[in-house]
């Protein structure tokens, strides 16, 4: 009986051995000459990547027209990096392959186990991933500079960042020598900045509503009259070209700002007055439809 539990535990153990040390693709090994020479250009190239990423901004200072050429390089860059990591990725995969069972199986346990430190500790891993990506600056990758862009599409810089965003209209404010019954005291209606014109009513109050500030003036916007509303400020301001043609003209509902001592604060464009009163016209004559 002792004789027959030797014999088996020995084969076993042979047997053990061998599948341990058996390769299934015993031809399959690492190139070291072409590893080593893709890791070196590896390093090389991400060491490059790296400096060019760190100082994009100030090569993106040199353009042609509206290619941004630091974030051509870095996009080159960013190409061979990968290229070089997928071909170390391939020379590492058959390396892998002509591993024998048994060292496959302890990779494979490993990395089992850093999966599992992962799974208990995912909320410090997630985080980790969320901040790398944070911290990623994709605009560097943009090889287009989009503001040379819409310069070159209206070919009219001024105009550009006016159209783009909302224009800041920093005009002063007219105090009344009295304050109405619905509690204005001020207006800037007429004034005129950087070519654009104010319509409307345009008058000013201090906050009184939720979300305002109490210390300070607002100006412009929608005014609502039993439930009627209306424009009460909007900009407008026409395109003539250099030859003297007349161009689109604009307009925006402005809604201005002022701090305690009157001072100019901001702009925020509201839309477009006249879509605004088209809407206003329709809800109205639906509402006379409804006493019919």
């Amino acid at each position: 009986m002792n004789n027959y539990l030797s014999n088996h535990f020995e084969k076993s153990s042979r047997d053990f051995k061998e599948w341990f040390l058996e390769k299934r693709h015993p031809h399959s090994t690492l190139n070291k000459t072409e590893f080593i020479h893709d890791l070196l250009k590896f390093t090389g190239f991400l060491l490059v990547f790296l400096i060019i990423y760190n100082n994009v901004d100030k090569l993106n200072d040199i353009s042609l027209w509206i290619i941004q050429l630091g974030s051509i390089a870095l996009l080159v860059l960013l190409f061979f990096v990968i290229r070089k990591g997928w071909h170390l990725s391939l020379n590492l995969k058959y390396w892998f392959r002509g591993f024998n069972n048994g060292t496959k199986v302890i990779i494979g346990i490993i990395l089992v186990l850093v999966l599992l430190l992962a799974f208990f500790n995912q909320d410090n891993v997630i985080s980790n991933i969320t901040t790398t990506y944070d911290k990623i600056k994709f605009s560097s990758f943009l090889p287009v500079n989009l503001e040379s862009l819409n310069l070159s599409l209206f070919n009219l810089t001024v105009l550009s960042k006016s159209f783009n965003t909302c224009p800041q209209i920093n005009v002063s404010m007219d105090i009344y020598s009295f304050q109405s019954f619905t509690g204005d005291v001020g207006s800037i209606s007429g004034k005129s900045y950087d070519g654009w014109t104010i319509n409307g009513l345009a008058t000013c109050r201090k906050g009184t509503k939720e979300g305002e500030n109490l210390n300070k003036y607002y100006c412009g916007g929608y005014s609502y009259m039993l439930g009627i509303g209306s424009v009460n400020a909007y900009i407008e301001k026409t395109i003539i070209s250099s030859e003297g043609n007349i161009g689109k003209t604009y307009k925006y509902v402005i809604w201005n700002t002022y701090d305690e001592n009157r001072n100019f604060v901001e702009t925020r464009c509201l839309g477009d007055p006249d879509e605004f009163d088209k809407r206003q016209a329709e809800a109205f004559m639906n509402e006379l439809k409804s006493w019919n």
